[in-house]
Order: C-alpha cells, then structure tokens, then sequence
C-alpha cells in the first residue's frame, strides 16, 4: 500500500517543484534586477500608490524643468534693467558736466546722448530663446522701435510711449500647485519712457545758448528712472529668488518621492540573495526527493 500511495505523493511534489522552479525564477529575476516587479501586477497591493507617487514626481519634475528656463528669462530681465540704470546714470553725468550754461562739448554729449538712447532701446529689445522679454504677450516681435520717434525740443516734454510694439500682458509663472508667480516687466513702464524721452532730449538739446529747462528736466527724468528702475530690477531679484527657493523645494520632495517609490520597486539585494538560496536549496531538496520516489515507482515491481 505505500508504495501505490507514493503515487499521490509523487503528484503533490511535482506541483511542489513546480511553485519552487517558479519562485527561484521570480527571485532570480528580483536578484538580476534589483526590481520587485518589472510590471505592476507584480506589486499589485502597491500598484495604486506607485502610480500617485510617479505622477506627483513627473508633476515636480515639470515645475523644475519649465522653472529653470523661466528663472533664465528673470535673470536676463534683471541683467537688462542693470544695463539701462547704468545706461541712466550716465545720462546724468554728462548733464551734470553741462550745467552752468557751458556750451563747450555740447555737441559731443549730445551724440552720446543719442547713443545712450540707441543702447537702452536695444536693451528693451533683449531676447531668450527668440523671446522679446520686454513686450508682453507680443514675444515674437521687439518690443521697442524707435524708428518713428518725434525729437523732443521743448520743455515741459510730454510723456510718449508710441515707440512700444508689445501688449499689456504680464508674464506669469505657475510655479506650484499652489504658487503663481508674476514676473513680466513690459517696456512702456514709467521708469522706462522717462529714460528715453531723457535721452531724447538731450540728443535734440539746442547747442548755444544752452537750454538750462531742458537739463533741468532731463536731469529730473534721468533720476526718476534711475530709481524706478532700481526697484525694478529689486522685485526682479525678488521674483528669482523666490523661484529659485520653490525649486529647490521641488527638488528636495522629489528625492523623497523617489526614496519612496525606491522601497516599493526596489529589493533588498542582500536579502534577495539569502532568500534565492533558501528556496535554490528546497528546490533541491524536493528535486532529491523525487528522484528517490522515482527510483522506488511501483511501476518496477509490476
């Protein structure tokens, strides 16, 4: 009778060998991977929470990326309005060396006057990646064109933005789920038209007499802009920092979110090898086993 029961025994080690030949190839596969699973049926109890935690990182990594490039086009509109109050103070130097009604080397500073115009006017026009950053939403076309502007002679001037080419849209930035960052900086500002009609009017400046109204007020408007565009460039700076924290911010919820997704895809390659050889071992074992029923099969003493 024992030996028509090894029968039995026989068909219960054969599916015993079969789940261990399948859990010695599925650790074999974690060991060679380092992956619990290399689908999600493989980790189906985790599958619901890997997918939320890899689509918050995707969300993270698109902030960061798309971050970066608009943390360069801020750092480029600070770097410009740096370029145009130096452009400014300038101004006022050479006014400052024309006061007391000295006629020598008029014409001379109102050439640079003109060119200091030209510069500030190609600063306004500053581009990132084909983008006019100083004419709203009309990124495509620049922002400032000074080809059709009126030379202002006399004083009182009246303020004249016709030289813009944009819109009135702000840039803005979302920056998180939670955080919308406005930065766009459009050149019909104040600070901006007061730097050039300053300019303008000190190329177009009479020569002799000397127009003490006309230094007189582009020294006001040289001023004005010096300081509107300090604090320009300031909120700039604000605007960069403030990106910049939210970022690093992203970055560090990101190594947390992967530490996460790390324990669920990941295995414990130590642990992985010590359990590979434990089940390797009781494949064995059963395989050892079968062959002793194999040698003892009742179908040898028919």
């Amino acid at each position: 009778m024992e030996r028509v029961a090894t029968y039995n025994h026989q068909n219960q080690l054969v599916q015993y060998m079969l789940k261990a030949q399948a859990q010695v190839a599925a650790e074999q596969v974690r060991s060679a991977t380092g992956l619990n699973a290399t689908d999600y049926k493989g980790i189906a109890s985790d599958s619901g929470r890997l997918v939320n935690l890899e689509s918050h990182y995707k969300r993270l990594e698109q902030y960061v990326d798309e971050g970066e490039v608009v943390n360069g086009r801020i750092q480029s509109l600070y770097d410009a309005v740096g370029g145009m109050s130096d452009l400014t103070s300038r101004l006022s130097a050479l006014i400052t060396g024309l006061q007391g009604n000295n006629a020598a080397g008029v014409e001379g500073v109102t050439a640079e006057a003109g060119q200091l115009m030209q510069e500030f006017a190609a600063l306004l026009n500053t581009q990132q990646e084909g983008r006019y950053l100083f004419a709203g939403g009309r990124t495509d076309q620049p922002a400032v064109d000074l080809s059709g502007t009126t030379a202002q002679t006399t004083v009182p001037s009246t303020a004249d933005t016709a030289y813009y080419q944009g819109d009135q849209t702000v840039a803005h930035f979302q920056a998180a789920d939670d955080l919308i960052l406005s930065y766009g900086v459009t050149a019909d500002q104040p600070a901006f038209e007061k730097a050039l009609r300053a300019f303008n009017l000190i190329a177009n400046l009479q020569t002799d007499p000397v127009d003490t109204d006309v230094l007189a007020e582009a020294t006001k408007l040289a001023s004005d802009s010096t300081d509107a565009l300090a604090v320009t460039q300031a909120k700039l700076g604000a605007s960069s920092a403030s990106l910049e924290r939210t970022i690093d911010r992203h970055v560090d919820e990101q190594l947390v979110l992967q530490s996460h997704v790390d324990d669920i895809r990941s295995v414990d390659l130590a642990e992985s090898t010590t359990r590979l050889s434990q089940l390797q071992a009781s494949l064995e074992a059963t395989m050892s086993l079968m062959k002793i029923l194999e040698e003892n099969n009742l179908s040898k003493y028919l």
